[in-house]
């Protein structure tokens, strides 16, 4: 492992690592001062706010990533043709509240959207800086901006959400953080708008972006088609439920991919031609992801109690089932999720669209199903079963195309993780046999047992060398 992946994983840990703790605390301390509806309605808008950015990004941010040849020109004309589609597709979800009041019957989602419109505009503007500091390797910068959007977008949430404006504190928060995030990323990437425009930049990155967002976008409805369907079938705050456990599901991911996956592409770029290093650095890695993920799916699950309790409070007692369920699948997400990065490190952005295909309609056949049953509960066990059968089809084509691996020797990754998730799950089973009154001593209990477990696995077995040697490579 090079020194431009140890220095790409240090800044964006410092980056990922601190925004999670000020996430972490933010809505620890809202969800006590807001109402699950005002969650739910947040909920819907950030489906749709998730998706309008997709479509001013369209694939554009990893494609200028990976072109080598783009000038200094070329990226002002794209900077140029990103400002466009970000005011249009802003206007344009200004006006979308109109069908989001209908479809919800809700007219709140008429003046939300022009709120929030304002967070499309920014994140359209903020896809050409940050993707040539990723270019550039410049990772500091990057996740500085997200740090510090998070901390002024945090404390405006806050003090909206005390002085009682509801829904509207969590919007405020997220119009903050994109501004702050665009300025800085544009100050250091030292880009500016063109005079120029012509159409050679776009034809340059056309054949990479246009696989790259069909792949997002079949990923975002796979990905959130559950939230759009239980908002509308099941209600808002059947939705606000759910989606605080798959928030809380998400966080590993976070904490993990979001260091492990912005570093990757730019980094293996280079050497996409290189497959024996790409598969060699790439099951490394997924053995580490595999390690931590497997034991921390078991903790998670087994706590799911605890940890809703102490991080919502008990008004989110209802998202305690779905979370234990769909915490089994925390090592999966892990995981599978990691592949993206090498498909576009290989520039094999239609094979990702290929497998994306493909997983993506098993999520969606899965949610619908859980749908049709009629509870967040059979959303979340329909997703698990939708999220392992993901992970031996999307891995296998993965093996066989990618990074040329036989399966049987990928799947020996895992061995020694599930070995480890296998003691951990007796031992918390264990605990739970205890009886503990306090929800806060029972997680820190299970907590310290969880980390001294892992901790003398790794130093009494082979994992200790295998840590310290991809640490020193």
């Amino acid at each position: 492992m090079n020194k431009q992946l140890k220095k790409g994983f240090m800044f964006t840990a410092i980056g990922v690592y601190s925004n999670f703790l000020l996430q972490l605390v933010l809505n620890m301390v809202l969800s006590r001062l807001l109402a699950p509806k005002d969650y739910g309605i947040v909920a819907v808008m950030q489906v749709f706010v998730l998706f309008f950015s997709m479509l001013i990004e369209a694939g554009m941010g990893p494609a200028i990533i990976q072109n080598k040849n783009l000038s200094n020109m070329d990226n002002r004309v794209l900077f140029n043709y990103s400002a466009i589609f970000a005011v249009l597709l802003a206007v344009a979800f200004g006006f979308f509240g109109i069908v989001l009041s209908y479809f919800y019957n809700n007219k709140i989602y008429t003046n939300l959207t022009w709120l929030f419109s304002l967070s499309i505009f920014f994140n359209g503007l903020n896809i050409v800086p940050t993707a040539l500091l990723n270019k550039s390797k410049k990772f500091k910068s990057v996740n500085f901006s997200v740090v510090f959007g998070n901390v002024f977008g945090g404390i405006v949430g806050v003090v909206f959400a005390v002085i009682g404006c509801g829904v509207y504190a969590l919007i405020y928060s997220s119009i903050i953080s994109s501004i702050i995030s665009f300025s800085w990323n544009l100050f250091f990437s030292k880009i500016r708008f063109s005079k120029s425009f012509y159409t050679d930049p776009i034809r340059s990155i056309w054949d990479f972006s246009k696989n790259q967002f069909m792949f997002n976008l079949i990923n975002y409805f796979s990905r959130n088609s559950d939230n759009i369907l239980i908002g509308k079938y099941l209600g808002s705050i059947s939705l606000a439920e759910y989606n605080k456990a798959y928030q809380l599901l998400m966080m590993p991911n976070t904490l993990f991919l979001g260091i492990v996956n912005p570093v990757l592409q730019p980094v293996l770029s280079e050497y996409q031609d290189d497959i024996g290093y790409v598969r060699s650095t790439y099951l490394k890695i997924i053995h580490l992801l595999a390690l931590f993920g497997v034991p921390l799916s078991i903790f998670l699950s087994i706590s799911s109690k605890e940890i809703i309790f102490f991080m919502f409070g008990a008004q989110w007692e209802s998202s305690v089932r779905p979370f234990s369920i769909l915490a089994l699948t925390v090592w999966i997400q892990m995981t599978l999720s990691s592949s993206g990065a090498i498909y576009q490190a290989r520039n094999q952005s239609k094979l990702l669209l290929i497998n994306g295909s493909i997983t993506g309609g098993v999520l969606l056949v899965s949610i619908i199903t859980g749908i049709i049953l009629g509870s967040v509960n059979f959303v979340a066990y329909c997703l698990t079963i939708g999220f392992l059968l993901n992970f031996f089809i999307g891995f296998y084509m993965f093996n066989k195309y990618t990074i040329f691996c036989k399966f049987k020797r990928f799947i020996w990754e895992f061995i020694s993780p599930f070995i480890l998730g296998t003691i951990i799950f007796v031992c918390l089973i264990t605990v739970n046999q205890i009886s503990i009154s306090s929800i806060f001593l029972s997680l820190l209990v299970k907590g310290i047992i969880f980390l001294l477990v892992i901790f003398f696995y790794i130093v009494s077995t082979n994992e200790k060398e295998n840590i310290k040697l991809i640490l020193k490579k």
